[in-house]
């Protein structure tokens, strides 16, 4: 691990760099990329990814002073070290730190390193969002990342051109975490609708039906605290309604018997 002293130096030779001509400034470049190689090779003897994210954490202090005084610069230029140590912190879970990174570098449009194969954007979401879904996968019921920071990723890459799939599973990322909160069922099945829009084989029309039926339920349970009291309100009032058909016959009889006065065959056949 640098010393505080590294750390500073390599803070000040990044922050120069491509602002002075100065043979210094481009030196530092190729000595952090130089480390950089060597530190790969290590990565590259190592088979197992737990393994290799763990040696990235070891090594990830060691270019932070280069981080730091590049994004301070704020130069734009081409900078593999600083791409690279954006998909490390993916790596080793540090997403706030790689969507710092990814700000500067999506901003200035840096090229990502051949072997990556695709853009900075679509690197973030693929390589964050990933993760995310596999987790879910194990474990439905358990968020394994802030919302917040899937938001976040999606402010950063909202004008960025990449393949509808992959944006489908950072819509498909950000559903899944919101629907874990009954008061965010709406929003999740948004994110979901947005997900299948753009592609078809995402794999949430059942999500979406489940939370459907959620958000429906919820509202019938919201709708019977009101329509309970309605409902008694409305069996208490048709009681007026039905005491009348009682007094009908009665006065049907009435009428008859004043009619019987002048038909006496009739009461005489009652009286039988």
């Amino acid at each position: 691990m640098l010393t505080p002293a590294q750390r500073h130096f390599q803070s000040v030779s990044a922050r120069h760099r491509g602002l002075s001509d100065a043979v210094h400034h481009n030196t530092a470049y190729e000595q952090q990329l130089h480390r950089l190689r060597l530190d790969q090779s290590r990565l590259h003897e190592i088979q197992s990814s737990q393994s290799k994210a763990l040696m990235k954490r070891e090594l990830l202090p060691n270019y932070q002073g280069w981080i730091d005084g590049a994004l301070a610069a704020d130069t734009g230029q081409a900078d593999e070290v600083l791409v690279t140590m954006m998909v490390w912190s993916i790596d080793v879970g540090d997403i706030s730190a790689a969507l710092r990174i990814g700000e500067y570098v999506i901003r200035h449009g840096l090229p990502m390193p051949d072997r990556y194969k695709r853009t900075a954007a679509t690197a973030l979401v693929d390589e964050i969002c990933d993760p995310v879904l596999a987790a879910f996968k194990a474990d439905a019921a358990r968020a394994p990342l802030d919302v917040a920071l899937l938001l976040q990723l999606n402010a950063l890459t909202a004008g960025a051109d990449m393949p509808d799939m992959v944006r489908a599973k950072l819509y498909k990322s950000i559903g899944y975490t919101l629907r874990l909160s009954s008061h965010e069922l709406t929003a999740a099945r948004e994110w979901l609708q947005r997900a299948i829009a753009l592609f078809d084989g995402i794999g949430v029309k059942r999500d979406i039906e489940i939370l459907g039926r959620a958000i429906k339920k919820a509202a019938l349970a919201d709708g019977t605290d009101n329509g309970d009291d309605a409902g008694a309100n409305q069996s208490a009032e048709p009681l007026p309604d039905q005491t009348p058909p009682p007094e009908k016959p009665v006065r049907q009889s009435r009428q008859p018997a004043r009619k019987t006065k002048v038909n006496k065959s009739t009461r005489g056949k009652r009286a039988v």
